[in-house]
């Protein structure tokens, strides 16, 4: 058994985690379709830890695969209900923890039997749950904790489109879910308040019609204990793609006193949510200089990179947390250092010029080499897949769990694992 503990919800409970051969602790990482989730495997692996991938499908093409840092993984679909081969998979690990790295994967988790809930990193308790599938509610609840959240209308008809396009233009349309920007349209005419609401309702969630503000935007994010922000990143969103609504290419660490002020509304959230794990957060500064909470996001972050320049011990704290119970001591983010996000910046759409892209690798996480090289040579292989014609392939997703040959010393995981 490790010694880690964590709030069950009777009391304080011990995990299930077993020591491996080697004498380490392991961690399963659930899908992983995104640079920073493989980023945070090399951090935890550099740190000691056996990190092991349940997923879809792995990003690195397979001649690559030797310098991935997952010690085992199994490629196979999230699919509904309980699934026999992720329960093989923990019970041959006895990993410390289970760390999802998208909202599905969590989302997932929760469908797995009871002991596997349990090692979810983080463990959200049922009643928490309907604020974290349907983001309208938990803004509703974040007003009543008093954090500050756009000025905003439900849509539930057309009529409710006309009634919020009166209030005025632009607005942002936002289905209950969403994710960069996925399920967020800006519309600045009431044809596309329209077309936003007849795409996002048939997904059978809320969709809610925001002010949108002309503030710049903010990101927090951090590894959180019982509420109480252990490490914590707050920085503005300097560069975006798509602008305004998408995913973060460029931040710059905040200083005081947005510092506080975001790090207060975060812990606020977090404290009513009991959460312990790694959680970020969307925030826009309005005209009058107010923070306004826009989203939260219960898994790794794409910028969570930038934690490192800024000299928050993110990584180090999680493999602190697995191993001993405690992710202290607390670190907090300098201000003013801006910091390009690898991958994205370098090798993502984004209509800049090249040489702009290549100046971004000065950010890159150059102490871990494979990871850079890895990221690059993924890059190359999918733009040149994507200039030559080639027959349609069989999806990934549809074929089962097959034998992985490991690299020497690694584990092997049978069939149907």
């Amino acid at each position: 058994m490790c010694g880690l503990r964590k709030q069950g919800r009777e009391g304080f409970l011990p995990f299930s985690g077993k020591r491996g051969r080697s004498g380490r602790l392991d961690v399963i990482l659930v899908d992983t379709p995104w640079g920073c989730c493989d980023f945070l495997a090399h951090q935890l692996a550099k740190r000691g830890l056996g990190v092991h991938a349940f997923t879809p499908h792995l990003r690195r093409p397979r001649y690559l695969r030797v310098a991935h840092p997952y010690t085992s993984y199994v490629e196979q679909p999230l699919g509904k209900g309980p699934s026999d081969s992720f329960q093989a998979m923990v019970e041959r690990i006895g990993p410390a923890c289970i760390i999802p790295c998208t909202e599905q994967a969590l989302y997932w988790l929760w469908d797995q039997p009871g002991h596997i809930q349990r090692l979810c990193f983080p463990d959200v308790a049922p009643a928490v749950r309907p604020l974290l599938l349907d983001r309208a509610l938990l803004l509703e609840g974040a007003a009543a904790w008093g954090v500050p959240v756009p000025a905003a209308m439900p849509l539930s008809s057309h009529a409710d489109c006309t009634a919020a396009i009166a209030g005025g233009l632009p607005l942002m349309v936002k289905s209950g879910r969403s994710i960069g920007s996925l399920g967020v349209a800006l519309c600045r005419t009431p044809e596309e308040v329209i077309a936003a609401f007849d795409r996002f309702a048939p997904r059978g969630l809320s969709v809610t019609a925001q002010r949108f503000y002309t503030g710049p935007t903010y990101m927090a994010g951090g590894l959180f204990e019982h509420g109480e922000a252990m490490h914590f990143y707050a920085g503005e969103q300097t560069t975006m793609w798509p602008k305004l609504t998408g995913y973060a290419y460029e931040v710059r660490s905040a200083g005081e006193p947005y510092l506080s002020q975001l790090l207060q509304y975060a812990e606020s959230i977090c404290k009513q949510l009991r959460w312990t794990g790694l959680a970020s957060f969307d925030f826009v500064l309005d005209e009058d200089g107010e923070f306004r909470f826009v989203d939260f996001n219960p898994r790794p972050w794409g910028s969570a990179d930038a934690t490192l320049s800024a000299r928050v011990d993110l990584y180090g704290g999680l493999a602190r947390w697995i191993r001993d119970g405690s992710a202290g001591p607390p670190s907090r983010s300098l201000p003013g250092i801006s910091h390009r996000v690898f991958p994205k910046f370098s090798f993502g759409p984004s209509g800049m010029s090249a040489w702009r892209r290549l100046a971004g690798l000065r950010d890159a996480p150059w102490n871990a080499p494979s990871y850079i090289i890895g990221e690059a040579l993924s890059e190359l292989r999918d733009r040149t897949v994507a200039r030559i014609a080639r027959p349609a392939s069989t999806d990934r997703d549809t074929l089962p769990a097959r034998k992985i040959a490991c690299r020497p010393g690694h584990q092997q995981i049978g069939p149907g694992l």
